[in-house]
């Protein structure tokens, strides 16, 4: 069993849990809710755009112009999926334990 190298980078896996969980937020939030850098932030979210997991959009709130962040049909389905194969590994690993 193969995992998707895109989803399973920590950082990238972080994204996409929150994103799963809450549908789309602005990029502060995202790096908050994350921990990580802004410059880290961007270079995953450049990555998860890139494959399709993911988009970007402006949008003015109160407090100004930000970027929108929501997963897409595709990321929640690969997200989906990739979890389900880590569930099944673990499971099997509960098995022979």
């Amino acid at each position: 069993m193969k995992f998707d190298d895109v989803v399973f980078h920590p950082k990238r896996f972080a994204i996409l849990t929150v994103l799963f969980l809450f549908k789309e937020m602005t990029e502060g939030e995202l790096a908050k809710a994350v921990g990580i850098s802004w410059g880290s932030l961007s270079t995953h979210l450049k990555r998860l755009e890139e494959e399709g997991y993911i988009e970007r959009r402006k949008a003015i709130t109160i407090r100004g112009v930000r970027t929108v962040v929501k997963i897409t049909k595709f990321g929640y389905s690969k997200y989906r999926e990739e979890v389900e194969k880590l569930r099944s590994v673990l499971e099997n690993l509960n098995r022979n334990a």
